[in-house]
């Protein structure tokens, strides 16, 4: 494919594990002066600067953007975008937009989403579940790392939770490029299956071979619990008592998207940690 790609958010979680899908299609990485170049393929091209400033857009035919739409750029870029002819973009929001709880990166993300659904440009939202899959995964890896030391986790709530694994995310993202019927689309994409919280816990646990007591607790104490222990924010706690799966049907119909459950991703992030005790299930 000759289409040349611009990636924001290259060095990110997300971005690094997409520049490795598109570095043999010559795309250019955004990366801030700060950032860790060591994450990227070797000799992928870089452009250093940051959303502050105008992109570099010149011949640019299709846009990935992969930081995060709750900072307020996405506004400004829309016109930036246009005026440069670019013709394709991906961005990634977030389901968490469907949040009822009070949130200002919610209005944000929500009016980001309607500036680029109004633009004339070829675009597909992704809006991912909580993404994890390795070390550089402040969720789920911070979770292994508790229970691998502790057998006794706070439950305030069970409501049901879909993680997509960071691969299978990335792979949607390559899928909606390569298929056209994705434009003016927008997606929820998440793991195989949802399951409550307490579903869980109890595998992230077996893959790290223990076994947890799960202890009910009122959500105040819990939200106490988890700036204690930084394995989970407290807006995550308060978000327990919101069930956060969604139907992927849509995704699976248009781009094959087709992703692994739980316990199979589960198992490949303790391993990347050291921490794999378990049996891998997909």
């Amino acid at each position: 494919m000759n289409e040349r790609i611009l990636l924001v958010g290259a060095t990110g979680f997300l971005g690094s594990a997409v520049a490795s899908r598109l570095a043999e299609r010559q795309a250019i990485a955004l990366v801030r002066p700060s950032s860790d170049r060591s994450v990227l393929p070797t000799g992928m091209p870089v452009h250093v600067g940051d959303l502050a400033a105008p992109l570099p857009l010149a011949r640019i035919e299709t846009l990935v953007f992969c930081a995060s739409m709750g900072f307020g750029h996405i506004p400004a870029l829309i016109p930036q975008l246009e005026q440069a002819g670019v013709r394709r973009a991906i961005f990634i929001s977030t389901t968490a937009i469907f949040t009822s709880l009070p949130s200002t990166s919610r209005v944000v993300r929500l009016a980001a989403e309607a500036a680029v659904q109004a633009s004339a440009l070829d675009w597909t939202i992704l809006r991912p579940t909580m993404i994890y899959g390795s070390a550089r995964d402040r969720n789920i890896s911070r979770l292994l790392r508790y229970l691998s030391r502790c057998p006794v986790f706070p439950l305030s709530s069970n409501a049901l939770w879909q993680p997509i694994y960071v691969d299978d995310l990335a792979d949607a993202i390559v899928s909606t490029l390569d298929t056209p019927s994705t434009s003016k689309r927008a997606y929820n994409v998440a793991g195989a299956e949802p399951l409550s919280f307490a579903e869980l816990l109890q595998i992230a646990a077996r893959t790290v071979g223990r076994r947890v007591l799960l202890l009910p607790v009122p959500i105040h104490i819990a939200v106490l619990a988890a700036r204690l222990t930084r394995v989970v924010t407290p807006e995550q706690i308060r978000r327990l008592a919101e069930d956060k799966a969604v139907s992927i049907a849509e995704a699976v119909r248009d781009f094959n998207f087709a992703p692994r459950g739980f316990a199979a991703g589960v198992q490949l992030e303790a391993a990347s940690l050291g921490l794999a005790r378990g049996i891998e299930r997909r």
